[in-house]
């Protein structure tokens, strides 16, 4: 059985912050274990992802599951050597953009090592009232 890949998942793949730009709802929320406050808004959410994409190491989708207006990835990568297994949970607007995505992230001492590394990133992103849109397409490529 063929299915169609959401723009996400191949946003995602190629690194490309125009097309993660295109798959998610400007007003998308970014739940992740690693911060303790959600990232609002697409520009932070896409500045958040050109940042993740110079710490994640070997970053690979492994599933993807559907819903009628949700999709999960499954992915497995390396944070400094670590192994993190984790899901994307996409909750999607009528037009399929996504509305917001909750992450979820295993072994606990891997994840501990992301949020370490992604403290000041998660804590300044958290606060801004003015999303990073321009300045996340202006960088080009996630990666």
């Amino acid at each position: 059985m063929t299915t169609t890949r959401h723009p996400y998942r191949t946003a995602l793949e190629h690194r490309d912050p125009d097309r993660l730009t295109a798959a998610l709802h400007p007003d998308v929320v970014f739940d992740t274990p690693a911060s303790d406050e959600p990232i609002r808004g697409r520009g932070n959410v896409v500045a958040l992802f050109g940042v993740l994409s110079t710490v994640f190491e070997d970053p690979v989708i492994t599933d993807e599951l559907r819903g009628e207006r949700s999709r999960a990835l499954i992915f497995r990568l390396r944070v400094d050597g670590h192994s993190i297994e984790g899901v994307d949970y996409l909750r999607l607007d009528e037009n399929g953009l996504v509305r917001r995505i909750t992450v979820t992230m295993r072994p606990l001492t891997s994840l501990q090592v992301l949020a370490d590394r992604m403290a000041d990133t998660g804590r300044e992103l958290s606060r801004q009232r003015q999303p990073y849109e321009s300045r996340a397409t202006d960088e080009g490529r996630l990666g």
